[in-house]
C-alpha cells in the first residue's frame, strides 16, 4: 500500500511533467494556468526527467491551488496579457 510520501511524489511528478509540457508548448498559458512567473516557466521548460524526479521527491506538494474567480467574459489571451503586464511592472 502506498504511503503518503509515495503518493505526493507521484502527484508532484505528474504535475511537473504537465507543467513542463505546457511551458514548452505555450509559455503564456503555462504562466496563467500554473500561477508562476515567466522566468519560472522558462526554467520549468528546461527541466529534464531526472530533475523532475528529484524535485518530485521532496515530500511536499508542489501544486498550488488557485481560486477560480476569473470573470467568465475574460478570454485566456486577455488574462495572460494582464498577467504579463503585471509581472513586468514589478
Amino acid at each position: 500500500m502506498p504511503t503518503l510520501d509515495q503518493d505526493l511524489t507521484q502527484l508532484n511528478f505528474e504535475y511537473l511533467i504537465l507543467a513542463r509540457e505546457c511551458a514548452r508548448n505555450n509559455p503564456m498559458e503555462a504562466a496563467w494556468r500554473f500561477g508562476v512567473e515567466r522566468k519560472q516557466i522558462e526554467e520549468i521548460a528546461e527541466f529534464s526527467v531526472e530533475k523532475i524526479r528529484e524535485l518530485s521527491g521532496i515530500a511536499r506538494t508542489v501544486i498550488t491551488l488557485m481560486p477560480m474567480n476569473t470573470p467568465k467574459n475574460v478570454s485566456l489571451a486577455a488574462h495572460a496579457a494582464l498577467l504579463t503586464s503585471t509581472q513586468e511592472a514589478k
